[in-house]
């Protein structure tokens, strides 16, 4: 499997199809599609807890691994994914992701994680933005 690239790209105009807040992020996966990402707001999060049921989202495997990276798409090649509102369509948003995606965050979290890091050691009284 072709490692994924990853461009972070931040986005100039707001997105309207995922109201939190914050800019976006591009990445491209292997398979070349544009997978245009953003953070999860806490009040979604805290929807998806009360959509998926305690005994899913106590599951943190499921929860980072899986449902909050895939809910963090907000569009592929242009075609805008709108946030899930039931299990059914939290797995569709899986699927729509696939494997390639999976790899693409989690190459562009590790990536984030480094510039922390690197900014701690540099700083140690430095925050995280």
């Amino acid at each position: 499997m072709a490692k994924p690239q990853t461009s972070a790209q931040s986005q100039a105009t707001p997105d309207t199809t995922n109201p939190a807040s914050g800019q976006g992020v591009v990445l491209t996966d292997s398979l070349g599609r544009e997978l245009k990402i953003k953070p999860i707001g806490v009040l979604y999060e805290s929807q998806l807890v009360r959509m998926l049921g305690t005994e899913v989202a106590t599951n943190p495997s499921y929860m980072m691994g899986f449902v909050y990276p895939a809910t963090s798409v907000y569009e592929i090649d242009g075609v805008p994914c709108p946030r899930p509102s039931s299990q059914h369509e939290v797995d569709q948003a899986i699927q729509r992701l696939g494997r390639e995606g999976f790899a693409a965050l989690l190459v562009h979290m590790q990536t984030e994680l480094e510039k922390i890091q690197k900014m701690v050691e540099n700083n140690p009284e430095a925050k995280p933005q």
